[in-house]
């Protein structure tokens, strides 16, 4: 298993996965804009897991800028149906981890639906804790 940034090819692959988890729908077209975008941008790194040409895991690593210590902002975590548990799910955290030590991010924040009990241990398995409070806007 490889750990790399999102490429083009990749894409229709990793929005297959994002169904299982995240309950907005998008476009082809508007991923690829979006992605497109996301490019142009070396605050943003979408790292997949990959075994032979399969993705099999993703994540969303965004570098936020403030005016006291950049921070990282974790999304769309998923790894595959039937592979969980496999350690995918850690190497695509170091990967974002090693991320957020090059853009010199103080910490990072993420959000878990409050139903996803089994996500919520692997986080803080991963050294994340819920001592913090967090809201959420949907627009």
């Amino acid at each position: 298993m490889i750990i790399e940034k999102l490429k083009i090819e990749e894409l229709s692959q990793v929005l297959e996965l994002h169904k299982d988890i995240i309950p907005f729908t998008i476009s082809f077209d508007k991923a690829f804009e979006m992605y497109n975008e996301m490019l142009l941008d070396d605050n943003y790194f979408v790292a997949v897991a990959k075994e032979k040409e399969e993705v099999i895991g993703s994540a969303i690593g965004i570098c936020c800028k403030t005016l006291t210590v950049p921070f990282l902002i974790i999304e769309d975590v998923v790894v595959k149906e039937g592979l969980r548990g496999k350690g995918i799910g850690k190497k695509i955290m170091e990967s974002l981890d090693s991320f957020a030590e090059r853009k010199k991010c103080a910490y990072a924040i993420l959000v878990s639906s409050d139903f996803r009990k089994k996500a919520h241990k692997f986080y803080e398995n991963h050294g994340f804790t819920d001592g913090v409070r967090g809201f959420r806007k949907v627009y």
